[in-house]
């Protein structure tokens, strides 16, 4: 490939004199951060173009970045480092480079023989200084924006990787610790002596796993590179050294040993950085970077069957379990049909080998409304221990499957909840059937993305489905029964729809309140449902961030609140992949929004921290490692303080604050920890009972129009809160979670 790459010489080596307008520096200058003691990563460069010289640590070819807003598919990304270290790693000289540009009609596209760039050339590159997500990334000019100054510059040999510690890193949490953290960002770096605490397979073909040092502290193992892709996988980088199209890697056990991992560490933020990203993680590009040790048991093709369960079912557990350098000693299923105990609690039982490696163990029938949740821990003859679903070592309460027992038929609920720590379905990869009322449509004014609710649940109540041509034709707050296939994509369950029936019936779903400044608030519960970003005391929610990057911005409670404190706003782009937002909201970042991703249908209304309002409503959605609100229209924001158009949508306003207002109840905080508060608008008295998923009463109050519930004495779990009336009639039922 080294010589096919010189035939693109013509294209790639001529010093442009563009360049030379630019000011030079060391990657060095530009990795610099501003302040990391006031938890500033930022390099003072950020915005600015220029150029600097370097060293290719990664084959152009091994990255492996799938794009839908880059031609072709393919996202290339190659690390560098400053040439001043002749390959060695040193702190601050290591380098992500983007190499893309717009062509003449604005698309992206990859910059010619960028993916053929080889370890060891040096190289002259031009671009702006970004950060994504908390990484540096120099994005390149245009097409002319890489010279390569000398091809094999240096050997492989000379590239040496930086022994480091995970604890420089991460701690115990996995959040980033950006004080030593960020010195190698983007470089070549080697952990040694780390256990793999968690595995977590997606979209088919990837895995990432976390491994452990001695000392507690967690980092993430990512997959940006073809090393660690699996054999399944169908790559994007038409330059890929693949001949056969696919990546090899196996993902290991839970427990196995490395000696040492190598890779290029990139920054995905969380803790005083903002976000809510995995911390530092590691990234290797070779096979030869991972050196296992001893091997734990494995525990595979766990399955339920039935996959639909009836109050009428026993249900079979069954799960294939090995050991590659040994026997298994003990195999047990722990499970539990009390939702208000902890997972370390469930009692235990032996599954029964029945035929090679496959062990099984029925769980006797249950009532109707029944949550059953369940893990598995294996250990074999050397005493390494497993569980699955994969658990941290250091997590007292182990995650856990489970199933619903309905004798009506699958709700959202039971598609969306998910206590196996990944907050993936267990339904991925089943046919179901479910019905709720449409939350947004694939019409004009509204999000053009289709989303179904059920109106009896106030969390894990939502789904975004996938849409055949007849969903053109449903309409917000119709009731329909939908059937397709549970799918995990990047993190968000859809549902693939094969078929629906429109019922008779109709609702507006009314969203439910969330706190944007909420740092603790598990966004996950609300994944594909209609909420409000609301201030909790009443007051106005305000622009915190105007702009988050690719077109999202913030909001929180405070106008002085940081991106800890605040929560994401997308919208103004809808091109397909992680463009998903509507077209038919004013209040974007960027002009340029207008007309790329989509043209904008309204007029537009650029972002500033000046702006608040009373409240934005939208559909909860995941990409990127954040969660992030979609408005569906004008509409959606609510009381702005600047004038904005809602006279173009024929959509109503059926979702303003006035009306949730005047709502029959008022009940929050949902998640809650020692109260809940039930208040009733109209000042009728009601009384309120909590009955854990057995239908257990665990709580009851006085009748009152304004209740205080004392939640201290109660379990954290899943419980139902009834509300009724004076005449004993049921005004609301809502599923609640106390957490701890």
């Amino acid at each position: 490939m080294k010589r096919i790459f010189t035939l693109l010489a013509t294209v790639f080596t001529a010093v442009s004199l563009y360049g030379q307008s630019y000011p030079l520096v060391s990657i060095k200058q530009i990795n610099t951060p501003i302040d990391l003691a006031a938890c500033n990563d930022s390099s003072s460069y950020l915005g600015d173009t220029v150029r600097f010289r370097a060293h290719v640590v990664t084959d152009g070819g091994l990255s492996e970045v799938a794009s839908g807003s880059v031609q072709g598919g393919n996202r290339p990304f190659i690390y560098m480092i400053d040439t001043a270290s002749n390959g060695v790693v040193d702190s601050l000289s290591g380098m992500e480079v983007m190499g893309v540009y717009s062509d003449a009609s604005g698309n992206l596209q990859p910059i010619p023989g960028f993916t053929a760039l080889f370890q060891g050339d040096k190289v002259e590159v031009t671009g702006i200084v970004q950060q994504f997500d908390g990484n540096t990334q120099f994005t390149t000019l245009d097409v002319n924006s890489v010279t390569l100054l000398t091809s094999g510059d240096l050997a492989p040999s000379a590239f040496v990787p930086k022994q480091l510690a995970v604890g420089d890193f991460n701690n115990s949490n996995r959040v980033n610790i950006v004080t030593t953290g960020e010195y190698w960002q983007n470089s070549f770096v080697e952990l040694q002596n780390v256990t793999v605490v968690q595995v977590t397979p997606f979209s088919g073909s990837r895995v990432s796993f976390d491994i452990q040092d001695a000392n507690g502290n967690v980092l993430n193992v990512s997959d940006r590179f073809l090393a660690q892709r699996t054999p399944s996988h169908t790559v994007v980088n038409p330059n890929t050294p693949s001949t056969t199209g696919t990546g090899s890697f196996v993902a290991p056990s839970v427990g196995t040993f490395y000696s040492s991992i190598r890779g290029i560490i990139r920054h995905s933020a969380n803790g005083c950085t903002g976000g809510t990203g995995r911390g530092y993680e590691i990234n290797p590009f070779d096979d030869s970077h991972y050196q296992v040790g001893a091997s734990a048991p494995s525990i595979t093709n766990v399955f339920t069957f039935p996959s639909q369960v009836t109050s009428a079912d026993s249900v079979l557990v069954s799960a294939d379990v090995v050991d590659a350098d040994g026997t298994i000693d003990t195999l047990e299923i722990y499970w539990s049909a009390n939702s208000s105990i902890m997972s370390s609690s469930f009692g235990s039982a032996n599954m029964n080998l029945v035929s090679g490696s496959t062990y099984e163990f029925y769980i006797p029938a249950q009532a109707d409304g029944t949550l059953v949740r369940y893990w598995i821990r294996a250990v074999d003859n050397d005493g390494s221990a497993v569980t699955f679903p994969v658990s941290p070592s250091s997590q007292a309460n182990p995650y856990f499957n489970h199933y619903s027992v309905r004798d009506n038929g699958l709700k959202i609920f039971d598609l969306q909840y998910s206590g196996n720590g990944t907050g993936e379905s267990v339904f991925v990869g089943q046919t179901v059937t479910v019905t709720g009322y449409v939350t947004s449509a694939r019409r004009d004014c509204d999000l053009e993305y289709v989303y179904l609710q059920d109106p009896s649940d106030s969390i894990f109540a939502g789904i975004a489905l996938i849409p055949n041509q007849d969903l053109d034709n449903v309409y917000r707050d119709q009731m329909l029964s939908v059937t397709g296939q549970i799918q995990e994509t990047f993190g968000v369950t859809y549902l693939n729809v094969d078929s629906y029936i429109g019922l008779a019936g109709s609702m507006t779903i009314m969203p439910t309140p969330i706190d944007p400044s909420d740092a603790n608030l598990d966004m996950e519960m609300y994944e594909g449902m209609l909420v409000s970003y609301q201030n909790p005391n009443g007051g106005k929610v305000y622009i915190t961030d105007e702009n988050a990057g690719f077109a999202e911005y913030r909001i929180g409670t405070d106008p002085s609140f940081g991106p800890s404190q605040s929560s994401r706003v997308l919208a103004g782009r809808q091109s397909g992949g992680s463009a998903t937002s509507s077209l038919h909201v004013s209040l974007i970042t960027d002009s340029s929004y207008v007309t790329n991703d989509g043209t904008l249908q309204v007029p537009a209304i650029i972002t500033n921290t000046s702006m608040n309002m009373d409240a934005m409503h939208g559909i909860l959605w995941y990409s990127f490692g954040n969660y992030k609100l979609l408005p569906r229209n004008n509409f959606d924001i609510v009381g702005l303080n600047v004038a904005i158009d809602t006279t173009g949508c024929n959509v109503p306003t059926n979702v303003s604050l006035n009306e949730v207002a005047t709502a029959d109840l008022a009940i929050f905080p949902n998640p809650a920890q020692n109260l809940l508060n039930i208040i009733s608008a109209n000042g009728e008295n009601v009384k309120a009972a909590l009955y854990d998923m057995n239908g257990r009463l665990v709580s009851i109050s006085v009748a009152s129009n304004r209740i205080e519930m004392d939640l201290t004495a109660i379990a954290a779990g899943v419980y139902v809160l009834q509300v009724k009336d004076a005449n004993a009639s049921l005004l609301s039922t809502e599923r609640i979670v106390i957490s701890k």
